[in-house]
């Protein structure tokens, strides 16, 4: 190639490249395989109109972007395919409905260090694709119910750093589903409404780190988990039940609480005590009367185990044995012969009865037998 050609290409080189570095000083993004945008820290106030609406991931940190004005709404729901969102580092004090309605394939958002106050209950409705929501070191007071809809799958969510004062039963049952909630370094208000959280937190230690109360003043600084609620008057028996559901494992150790001076008390299972109590004194008491009666029958047994015959048979066996004793008529004539009376003397009326005879049975056919001596 002669030295000519050669000058000729590097000039082209040299132009190509002037121009793509003029280009990129221009352009408010860095697009990378025409799928990612990199808009972080290039004190943008809206969402660039020329970004490609194929996009997967769109990074537009450290800005001024306010995604709820509408202008920026309009250009955020263009973004159909996107599953990457961080608008960390903005300004939007108030979180609508419709902000990101449109963006259903959306699985990560940032949206920490937003200065966001307000969180509309269907500001996340329809993004049924999110797993990872980051809400932390903002200004949020209060969180609705709703605020996460049933068809939410989220597997982490970050609330660290906000105004929260209290939960509510409701909403600590839809966190229950999360793997990784963060709550450490809000306003909490340890009173009995903070006992649902507490419960909540005592079966998942690893979540329940740094999170300390800010109010009462005498309060301030303890951890909520060392701090005595159970005693605490109107505790919702529903979330009870749910709370208890998920401490089987828990070795929590709790200390008094200083404000309260109620007693702990075990008054919900009295009954059960007063049941036991009657149950073995009813089970005693059967025990004693079946011995007692079981003597009773065992004497009413053993005092008629000998029975008498049956009339006719009595009778007849005393006819018979009458019978096998008596003497033959001879005999009797040798008797009279042999036998001699004093005189004047009649026979003794007397007799000997040669076997037992009931008193009160007698055969009417035998004739009384009289043998003098």
């Amino acid at each position: 190639m002669s030295i000519i050609g050669q000058k000729y290409v590097g000039l082209v080189l040299f132009s190509v490249g002037c121009l793509v570095a003029v280009i990129q000083a221009t352009s408010p993004c860095e697009i990378l395989n025409q799928a990612s945008a990199i808009c972080t820290g290039r004190n943008l106030t809206k969402v660039p109109e020329d970004l490609p609406t194929n996009l997967t991931s769109l990074d537009l940190s450290d800005n001024s972007v306010d995604a709820t004005d509408r202008e920026n709404n309009r250009r955020l729901q263009a973004f159909r395919n996107l599953v990457f969102l961080n608008l960390s580092n903005n300004h939007m004090p108030t979180l609508t409905p419709e902000t990101f309605m449109n963006l259903k394939k959306l699985k990560v958002m940032d949206l920490s260090h937003c200065k966001i106050d307000l969180v509309h209950p269907k500001a996340f409705n329809g993004l049924l694709s999110l797993k990872i929501l980051m809400l932390n070191n903002n200004r949020i007071k209060d969180l609705a119910t709703q605020f996460l809809s049933d068809g939410q799958d989220l597997s982490m969510l970050n609330l660290a750093n906000n105004k929260l004062t209290t939960v509510t039963n409701q909403l600590l049952e839809k966190l229950e589903r999360i793997r990784e909630v963060r709550l450490q370094g809000n306003s909490w208000v340890c009173d009995c409404n903070l006992y649902p959280l507490q419960k909540w937190l005592m079966p998942r230690l690893d979540l329940a780190e740094d999170i300390q109360c800010v109010s009462p003043p005498e309060l301030q600084g303890k951890d909520l988990l060392n701090l005595d609620l159970s005693s605490c008057p109107g505790k919702s028996e529903r979330f009870l039940r749910f709370a208890n559901s998920n401490m089987s494992n828990s070795t929590v150790t709790v200390v008094t609480n200083q404000t309260s001076g109620a007693p702990q008390t075990e008054g919900g299972k009295e009954w059960y005590y007063l049941v036991g109590v009657l149950v073995i004194a009813i089970a005693f008491s059967a025990l004693i009367a079946i011995g007692a009666k079981f003597k009773l029958f065992h004497k009413y047994l053993t005092s008629y185990s000998h029975q008498l015959l049956p009339e006719h048979d009595a009778i007849s066996q005393d006819h018979d044995t009458f019978s096998a004793n008596m003497p033959r008529s001879n005999e009797m004539e040798n008797i009279r012969e042999r036998t001699t009376y004093p005189h004047g003397l009649d026979e003794d009326d007397g007799y000997i009865e040669d076997n037992y005879i009931q008193t009160e049975v007698k055969a009417e056919d035998e004739p009384d037998i009289h043998v003098s001596i």
